[in-house]
This record gives structure tokens, sequence and C-alpha cells, in this order.
């Protein structure tokens, strides 16, 4: 046992490290709402959340963390994005006592209706319209090795589709939790969107095509399919802790930090605190900055959030609302909402 824990740690501490030292790519992945926080609760924290995410979203942030919900919980949180984009997302933890726990989780990128525009027609008059969305469905386990140390993988199937345009691909998830035990200190790692390649395919890359335009007497319409690139998956590494500054009966305070690491982009400073009353009402506030050189890239952003749960009388079921502010510098804001059941 203890040489799977540390074979796993040595796995996700330098893996990594030997992935992303292939490539200095800033901004050349495909798929990058996979890197946008899909709960309140977890952007409230500025991300901060890899050893400290305990409910459905834990399928985003860390497949470990499945391993720390107590009861089932059904999860539905919708980001206002930039841009009109909305981000929905739909998860389920269910956890299966000596068995570990599972979890489904389905996220969904929306970018509504857009016109169509030609070299020949570039305000769209036609009236017609093309769409855009993409889409990840996710399956997960996780499962506690040791009374302290836990494990968890996901699976995930990542869609784009542009138009008439699809593609696809399949990633893995992999995450670590370590609870000392100790006022609420926990460890956590995740290794994110480890997977295959998009490339687009679709009717709108076929075309008509001279082959040979020099020739005249050769066919000038032949049927012609573009190949497009292929895009790698946005890889992301994360380690933190979460530790319980103030532990009483009626009020917590929780401080969580973590370093984040993105194979297409700076890697990021995170920080984030909580405050609970009675595990019924909370606030909660946090904070990232990019390890930059200019102040453009490494400008700290904030984020805020607050939260409630109410217990039903008479029953176990427990509703939780969520809600978080972040800022986005010259993006502006966006907003996130959540309701979840405890059953």
């Amino acid at each position: 046992m203890r040489f799977k824990i540390i074979f796993t740690l040595f796995i996700l501490i330098v893996l990594p490290g030997m992935v992303f030292a292939q490539f200095d790519n800033v901004g050349t992945s495909a798929a990058a709402f996979l890197k946008i926080p899909v709960d309140p609760r977890g952007s409230a924290l500025a991300s901060a959340v890899v050893a400290n995410a305990n409910d459905p979203s834990a399928m985003y942030w860390n497949p470990a963390g499945l391993s720390q919900m107590k009861r089932t919980e059904v999860m539905f949180a919708n980001t206002d994005w930039i841009a009109d984009l909305n981000v929905a997302f739909l998860g389920v933890g269910v956890p299966l006592g000596n068995f570990g726990a599972i979890g489904v989780g389905i996220t969904y990128l929306s970018m509504g209706d857009m016109p169509i525009t030609t070299w020949l027609d570039t305000e769209g008059a036609s009236g017609q319209t093309f769409s855009a969305y993409d889409a990840c469905f996710a399956v997960g386990y996780a499962r506690r090795l040791t009374d302290k140390f836990s494990i968890g993988l996901s699976v995930k199937y990542i869609t784009e589709t542009i138009s008439h345009s699809t593609a696809s691909a399949f990633a893995l998830d992999i995450g670590t939790l370590y609870d000392t035990g100790f006022r609420g200190l926990k460890i956590g790692m995740s290794f994110t969107n480890f997977g295959t390649k998009l490339r687009l395919e679709g009717r709108d890359l076929i075309v008509k095509v001279d082959p040979y335009p020099t020739a005249g007497s050769n066919p000038t319409d032949v049927i012609a399919n573009l190949k497009a690139e292929e895009w790698s998956l946005p890889l992301t590494f994360q380690m933190g802790a979460t530790f319980n500054l103030i532990e009483s009966e009626s009020f917590r305070f929780t401080v969580n930090a973590d370093y984040r690491d993105e194979r297409d982009y700076r890697a990021l400073g995170l920080v984030g605190g909580e405050f609970a009353f009675r595990e019924m009402f909370f606030v909660r506030v946090g904070g990232m900055k990019r390890y930059a050189v200019d102040e453009t890239h490494g400008k700290f952003t904030l984020n805020a959030g607050a939260g409630v749960r109410v217990n039903i009388p008479g029953s176990n079921i427990a509703l939780k609302f969520d809600y978080s502010y972040s800022d986005l510098y010259r993006l502006k804001q966006a907003h996130r909402i959540s309701l979840g059941v405890v059953l």
C-alpha cells in the first residue's frame, strides 16, 4: 500500500514537468472552455480548491475529492461568461461506502446563434445563422487507499462544434488527496486534460478546387476535403493545501493556497478563504496572480462569493445556494450561481 501511494505521488509530481517541458506554446490549446471554473464556490476561492473540493464539482477540480462525500449530491451551476458566452454544469456524486465514490459531470458552453458572413456578404445580410458549442462528459471514481490517502480518476469525452464541423477527443484526469487529520489540513494534487488531440472535421471543410489551374482542359470543380490542424488539450497541473485557521462549534475559517501550471499559459498562484457560520452561511474571497514579469500579465485579480445551506425540516434533504463574482480585468467580470441538493 505504501508503494502505491509513493508511486502515485511520483507520477503526479514528475509527469507534469516531463510533459510541460516539451511545450512552450502560449495560447495554442483547443477546448479552452475546460479551464473555466464550473462552480461558484471554487471560483470565489480563486480556484484554490484542489485540496478542498468535496462535492460534485470535484469532477472538475480533483476527482480524488469525491472520496470526501458522505451523502449523494446533485449540483447544477451556471456561469455568465464573457462575450455573451454561457457555461452550464450538471454533476452528481454518489458515495459507495467502502467501495469509494463515483461521479458524473456534464459541462456545456453555448455561444448562441451568429450571422453567417462571407467575403461577398460581410454584414450577414442573408439572415442565415450558425451556432457553436463545446461539451464535456465525464465519469469519475475515487477511493480511499488508507484512512488518510485518497486517489481519484476521471475519464472525459470532449467535443467542440462550429456550424457543421466537429472535433472530439478523450482525456484523463487523475488526482490525489492526503488528509492529515489535524485542523482540516489536506494536501491535494491533480493532473487534468491529458488526452488525445482535437481536429475539426465536417462538411464545412469540403470545397471545390482546380488542382491544375494552368492545364486549362482539366476539371475545375474537383471536390476536396480540407485537413484541419490538430490541437492539444489544455493540460493542467495543480497542487495545494487547505487548513482550518478557526474551528469551533459555530464558526470556521478555512484558508486555501494552490499552485496551478497550465501548459499553454503562465503559472498561477491562488489563495482563498472561506468563513462559515454553523455550516449554514458562507462568505468566500480569493485572489489569483500569474507569474509574469510585466504588470499586464501579472495583475492580481479578485474573486468573492457567498452561499447558504438549508436543511429541509422533517427530512435528510438539504438545499445549497451559492453565488460568486470574478474580476476578469479587461474582460470585465463573470457571475456564477448554483443549486445543490444533498440527499
